[in-house]
């Protein structure tokens, strides 16, 4: 008889119905509880003995699981559903029962358990043994796998979660090392990146105080796959990821704020705009303030690592600044048209799959724990030492960038006559400059200055474009390239662009595009 003799035997209709009982239980989320035709799931200690805490403990471990406010439970996991009282009892005996199957109380027991739980005498609170009272206030704490922290006698959250697979067994992998061995070629970049990721993860109650930008023209070099790896590495659960500054600048940030790990996709700031001033600051500084919805302002530490990435050229930066550790990205594995995609493309379905293994982030979470740092700073970062390709060929374009963006910016409105009172403040715009800088800055645009007389007024000072030496400025008019226009319609164009209220797009968020 072989070994599969019994598998065309019919199942009895008793076999089917425990079958379908367990399945139907799987589904609803019961597949752990010890129904007494389950045996269930028994949590066991690392010595394989069944895990079977006493009174004491039970209590302890439950008051961490919620907190109290106006006479409403929540639980730490899932703030925002509320329990009444008679609602948080039900839900705490099937939770014990799940997480304690050996636990037994008999009726009196109970009543004695939810009276140190839910409403103990003054004379005898134990906050090990009590549900606390919550202030409202949810924080982040990497590191620390707490969920309730007491703080003058009331609670905050902690939001942080340690990663699942931070338990897991460990497979070394060799995929992330290509990839990232592709993407950065250069080795000197290649390890202040990783010397970043892995101080950021063995130091995750801290922050460090520059990002990494990674930038590339075309679409698909792998930015993507390598943020995705990295949220893995500091978990899903403790990863923001948003697009633009706009919300990480915005007047309700907390949220954002509050993610060990920020990205930041397709930036785009104006140089010298509150936007571009807002978002250093976040990247240096250890606390600011944040504001949740329905909650005041206040000051908060914040522990964010920022990952940054963009397909224009960051002009917005100052020169040698040190705060953006700035990576090009572009290579031929490209997804439109590359001449090595499908290479590239190999590389980066391996590293998806190990993203997507708990045992190979784990292999690679393990490496970077065990990273040699010695050396490295995270505070500061020597852009003389540690500049890439891309960091000085912006350090050569920096002193032209107010200049090409001036230009760009009246071309586009056709305004080509300037009166010298809203000269400087047109250069405002984009960088401050000592009031006579706006001298030279219409020299090198090639202007011309001149003594006019528009709108009925006494003659003024004045920049113009001479686009044609046949077609000079006269009667109040200057020639825009394909008709004569009013001096006075140029100082409306003027006055809509200083007030962020032109029709073509919205000023204050445009930024320079070069493509060579």
């Amino acid at each position: 008889m072989t070994d599969n003799a019994h598998d065309d035997e019919p199942i009895t209709e008793e076999a089917q119905k425990y079958l379908d009982t367990h399945d139907r239980r799987s589904e609803q989320g019961l597949g752990n509880y010890p129904f007494t035709d389950n045996a269930g799931r028994f949590v066991r200690q690392e010595d394989g003995e069944d895990y079977n805490p006493d009174f004491a403990e039970v209590l302890r471990q439950v008051s961490s699981w919620f907190v109290k406010k106006d006479n409403k439970f929540y639980d730490v996991n899932n703030l925002q559903t509320t329990y009444a009282v008679h609602d948080i009892k039900q839900v705490v005996v099937h939770r014990i029962k799940v997480s304690f199957p050996r636990f037994e109380l008999k009726k009196q027991g109970w009543k004695d358990f939810f009276k140190v739980l839910l409403d103990p005498p003054v004379n005898l609170l134990n906050p090990e043994q009590s549900i606390a009272v919550w202030s409202g206030k949810r924080v982040s704490y990497p590191g620390n796998t707490q969920k309730v922290l007491f703080d003058d006698g009331v609670v905050v959250i902690n939001i942080w979660q340690r990663p699942a697979y931070r338990d897991a067994s460990a497979t070394p992998e060799t995929a992330f090392w290509d990839f990232l061995a592709y993407v950065i070629p250069t080795k000197a970049e290649r390890d202040v990146f990783v010397n970043w990721l892995a101080w950021s993860l063995q130091n995750e109650g801290e922050k460090p105080k520059w990002a990494i930008m990674l930038y590339s023209q075309k679409q698909g070099t792998g930015k993507t796959t390598l943020t995705d790896m990295c949220k893995a590495l500091f978990g899903i659960a403790n990863t923001g990821r948003t697009n633009g500054v706009g919300k990480l600048v915005s007047r309700f940030n907390k949220e954002v704020l509050e993610n060990k790990l920020v990205i930041v996709e397709e930036v785009e700031v104006k140089k010298g705009s509150p936007s571009a001033n807002s978002l250093k600051t976040l990247i240096s500084e250890d606390s600011t303030m944040v504001e949740a919805k329905f909650m005041p302002a206040y000051v908060e530490k914040i522990f964010c690592a920022f990952i940054m990435t963009t397909n224009h050229l960051p002009l917005w930066l100052e020169e040698a600044d040190r705060r953006f550790f700035i990576l090009n990205f572009d290579h031929e594995g490209y997804n439109n048209g590359g001449s090595d995609f499908e290479n590239f493309t190999r590389l980066v379905e391996r590293v998806v799959t190990q993203t997507k293994s708990s045992a190979g982030v784990k292999g690679l979470y393990d490496e970077l724990m065990a990273r040699d740092l010695t050396g490295f700073s995270a505070h500061s970062l020597d852009v003389r030492k540690h500049s890439t390709a891309i960091m000085e060929q912006l350090r050569v374009l920096s002193p032209d960038v107010v200049t090409q963006l001036v230009e760009q910016e009246l071309a586009e409105r056709d305004i080509v006559f300037v009166p010298v009172a809203f000269a400087g403040k047109i250069e405002a715009l984009y960088a401050q400059r000592n009031a006579n800088s706006q001298t030279y800055l219409f020299t090198e645009l090639g202007w011309d200055k001149g003594k006019f007389a528009w709108d009925s007024c006494n003659q003024k000072w004045a920049y113009y474009k001479l686009l044609d030496p046949n077609f000079p400025p006269e009667s109040g008019t200057v020639w825009s390239g394909h008709n004569y226009d009013p001096m006075g319609t140029q100082v409306d164009k003027i006055k809509s662009l200083l007030e962020g209220k032109d029709s073509k797009q919205g000023t204050h968020d445009r930024v320079l595009r070069i493509d060579d």
